[in-house]
This record gives C-alpha cells, sequence and structure tokens, in this order.
C-alpha cells in the first residue's frame, strides 16, 4: 500500500485498518510512507509488526528509483496506492505490467487537469473509490471506464462499535454531568470538517437548553486549530466552557459511548468512517447534505441531513432531536441496523480483496522495466 501524503487522517485510518485486516488472514503487507510522514510515525508506535518502507522525499526521481527498489525487493503481486504523487509513480509499474490499483477517498474536484485524468484512466489497473458519488464523477469528468472502478464504503469494527459501551469515564474527564445533553464531532481539526459551523450552532442551542454540553475531538494544529480556541473563547468566555476540544484520541468507541449526538457538520465529504461508528454505537446522527454522505444517512430515516454551513439549521436539527425522543430513537435504531446490515469492516475489506483479485486477473504478465514478481504479497504504499 502506497501513500505520499505527509498527513495524518480517514484515508491513513483506513489504510491501517485494511493493512491489519490483511495480514490478520495470511497475507504479507508491507508500507511505503514519507520519512517525516504521520502515517509513518503512527505505524512505528501503534503497529510496529506490519513492515514499513520509507522514502526521504517523494519529490524529484529519487522516489521512484527507491520505490523501484522496494518493489523489486518485495515481489509484491498488488501495489495499492492512495494518494496523488505514489499514484504518479504506480503509473511506471502499472506501464511494467503490476497490478496497479488506485483509491480515490476525497470528492472529484469541478475541473481535472489533464496529468490527474491521465493517472486515474491510464495509470492503473482498478480504482476503489470510498463512495458513489467519487464513481460517478471519476466517469462523468474524468472519463474513466466503469467497469473499472469498484465502491467500498466506510466499514466499521462491529466488536469494538457497539451500543453496550459506558461512556462515563469520558464524561467525568470532560466533566459533563449524566444528565446534561452531549454532542461530539469527531474529525481532524480542518476547515472542511465544519467545526466552526458546529461551535455556531452550540451557542444557539445553549439559549434554549443551558445545560447542554459540546464536544470537539480531532488532532490538528496550525492557525485553524488556533482559529477554534479563540472562537470557543470569544462565544463561551464562563469557566469551565460548555465546549470542549479534547484533541486526537484513540479511544473513539468510549467517546462515541458518551455521546447523546454524533454530529457530522462537514463542508465537503465523500465519506466518512464517523457515521458507520456512530450507527454501530446506536447513536443518532445529524450531518451535512454533502458529497457521499447522503448515500448513508438518510433524512429523518437513518439521521437528519443539514445544510452544509447552515449554523441556524444545525442548531435547529440539535434541538429538534432533543426534543423528540421518539425521532431519536427511530433514527438511531434504524442506523444501528443498516451497520449491521451493511457497513461490517470484514465485508468491505473482502471487496477489496475482490478488487485485487480482479486487477491480478486484467495483469499483463509480461513485465517490460522490472523483474518477474512471484505471488502472494499485498504492498501497500504512501
Amino acid at each position: 500500500m502506497a501513500e505520499s501524503s505527509p498527513n495524518w487522517g480517514g484515508q491513513q485510518y483506513r489504510l491501517v485498518r485494511e493493512a491489519r485486516w490483511f495480514r490478520a488472514r495470511g497475507h504479507k503487507v508491507l508500507v511505503v510512507c514519507g520519512e517525516g510522514s504521520e502515517l509513518a510515525a503512527y505505524l512505528e508506535r501503534s503497529a510496529p509488526w506490519i513492515r514499513l518502507e520509507k522514502v526521504r522525499s517523494w519529490r524529484g526521481l529519487w522516489p521512484l528509483l527507491r520505490f523501484a527498489s522496494i518493489v523489486c525487493q518485495w515481489q509484491p503481486d498488488i501495489i495499492h496506492t492512495r494518494s496523488g504523487q505514489d499514484s504518479t509513480w504506480g503509473c511506471f509499474f502499472h506501464f511494467s505490467g503490476y497490478a496497479v490499483v488506485r483509491s480515490r477517498h476525497i470528492t472529484i474536484p469541478e475541473h481535472v487537469s489533464r496529468h490527474d485524468a491521465a493517472r486515474y484512466r491510464f495509470g492503473c489497473r482498478r480504482i476503489i473509490a470510498a463512495a458513489h458519488v467519487i464513481k460517478r464523477d471519476l466517469i462523468s469528468r474524468v472519463g474513466v471506464t466503469d467497469s473499472r472502478i469498484d465502491v467500498v464504503g466506510e466499514g466499521v469494527d462491529l466488536q469494538e462499535f457497539h451500543p453496550g459501551l459506558n461512556g462515563g469515564a469520558f464524561r467525568a474527564e470532560v466533566e459533563v454531568a449524566s444528565d446534561s445533553p452531549l454532542f461530539g464531532v469527531i474529525a481532524m481539526l480542518r476547515c472542511e470538517k465544519g467545526q466552526r459551523n458546529f461551535i455556531n450552532a452550540a451557542a444557539r442551542v445553549l439559549k434554549s437548553i443551558p445545560n447542554a454540553r459540546f464536544v470537539i475531538v480531532g488532532g490538528g494544529q496550525g492557525s485553524y486549530a488556533d482559529s477554534l480556541h479563540a472562537k470557543i473563547h470569544q462565544k463561551f468566555p464562563m469557566t469551565p466552557s460548555p465546549v470542549v476540544v479534547t484533541g486526537y484520541r484513540e479511544d473513539i468507541a468510549q467517546v462515541m459511548a458518551a455521546l447523546d449526538v454524533v454530529v457530522v457538520p462537514s463542508l465537503c465529504e465523500a465519506q466518512t468512517i464517523v457515521i458507520p461508528q456512530a450507527f454501530a454505537a446506536g447513536k443518532p446522527v445529524i450531518a451535512s447534505r454533502v458529497g457521499g454522505i447522503p448515500e448513508l444517512v438518510r433524512h429523518e430515516e437513518s439521521g437528519l441531513l443539514v445544510q452544509p454551513g447552515d449554523d441556524k439549521e444545525l442548531a435547529a436539527a440539535m434541538l429538534r432531536l432533543l426534543g423528540e425522543p421518539v425521532l431519536r430513537v427511530d433514527v438511531a435504531s434504524a442506523g444501528f441496523r443498516l451497520a449491521r446490515r451493511d457497513l461490517s469492516f470484514d465485508e468491505k475489506a473482502e471487496l477489496v480483496l475482490k478488487s485485487y483479485r480482479k486487477a491480478l486477473d486484467e495483469c499483463v504478465p509480461e513485465r517490460a522495466f522490472l523483474p518477474a514478481i512471484s505471488k502472494g504479497v499485498v504492498l501497500s504504499a504512501r
């Protein structure tokens, strides 16, 4: 699996989960990423048993030569790329006859450059899209053939996320009483995740429900994170603040258990693992009507949908779920049934494996530039 992005987010988390799943079932897995990337740091800290190879820089000719030496050494069956630069280098292996699979986890921009389009159309055997909206855009905007795209949405570990968990420890940590309604956003601190809108909506909700509380869970630094803290201090100067920013956490199942309502106020989003996790935990969801989110959340059936960036509508939805307990239970139950029926991570990973098999079946046996490779290894690079 290949990943050239230096950052950490849902895309990288999915790579790790897939790598663990494949390794647990007897496949050999190698992850290739940048030396200073957050993915490399995470794997070294949390999954040292996953084989890791690092590239000093993804710019210039050196990364291609380094990548080629890794491929020659490890002889993979599949090369799975996920970001821009590693997918560019993946084109060379595709032209050499390797089974290269490309993932797309975010929505397709309205205007796609010729270079980007060529990587999708000619630089890989198959494409795994995280949502149907991505597949539609790849066909209409990029010109990829329908039959080359496999849609594999986000899946959830049903053993880890379930309604039986106790969130009391997290509530105690953030000093929220057991009888206070608790809303939460779980996402990296990025502008497109809509945390600013959540803060604005929280101020509206507090006017009607003074004991309501709000948490923002997710890592992130820089000017956007600073602006969130400043905004919270400006709107809620009282101590303790009704809005708490926890930073990055790995105990998301326990966090989810503590929440009364999960909010996904994204301004743009293809799909997010948070919604399947909330469904599996039996939590009601309010989410923006963007990207692939409506593929999971059906308005007033498995959750509530609001217009992205509309603080007033978001606050109204939050108040509605608290004020209509029957609706709150109904949408949570519908989401839970959906998770149990269609959103198991095991089933999603099987679909990835099926896409790999298709790529292998379509693979050209002659390899012009690199030596032939043996069977049995899944290579993941970033």
